[in-house]
């Protein structure tokens, strides 16, 4: 048998401005981390920016919300936004946390959309009221006398 490494390749590569930026694929604990994050629903912000710190093999003091080293070093030396690097964390908890389709979706369609639901359709939902179940009280009032058509 050939050797894994031959055929995977377990990194993330992302095209950023000319350039392949590398995220390391976690170690397997690190790999159960994120995918808890990923599908535990709600988070705050602070856990987002844990766990990208994490990906990035980064430091992140929570008392003054700020992140040094690793790969949060490397992307602000290329200039990128803070948006666009919360992006490219976003986009390894994705590809990390679910799987690479998910991945590639986040890279190619939520930069700015981190607050929006996954499925537009989800929004809709969330507006459209459903009418209460009718009770006896709310029910029409026969006489008894009507006949059935």
């Amino acid at each position: 048998m050939r050797d894994l490494r031959e055929f995977h390749d377990p990194r993330l590569h992302l095209p950023i401005a000319g350039q392949d930026v590398t995220i390391e694929s976690p170690t397997a604990d690190e790999g159960l981390r994120i995918k808890r994050h990923m599908y535990a629903g709600e988070s705050t912000p602070q856990d987002e920016m844990r766990m990208i710190a994490a990906i990035f093999h980064a430091d992140y003091d929570e008392e003054s919300d700020t992140m040094s080293g690793g790969k949060w070093d490397e992307l602000n030396e290329l200039g990128l936004s803070l948006h666009e690097i919360i992006h490219v964390g976003n986009t390894a908890l994705a590809h990390f946390g679910v799987g690479t389709e998910f991945g590639e979706f986040w890279w190619e369609n939520r930069l700015g959309k981190e607050d929006e639901p996954l499925i537009p359709e989800a929004t809709a939902a969330a507006e459209i009221q459903t009418p209460e179940a009718p009770t006896p009280a709310s029910m029409p009032k026969t006489t008894g006398t009507e006949t059935p058509s």
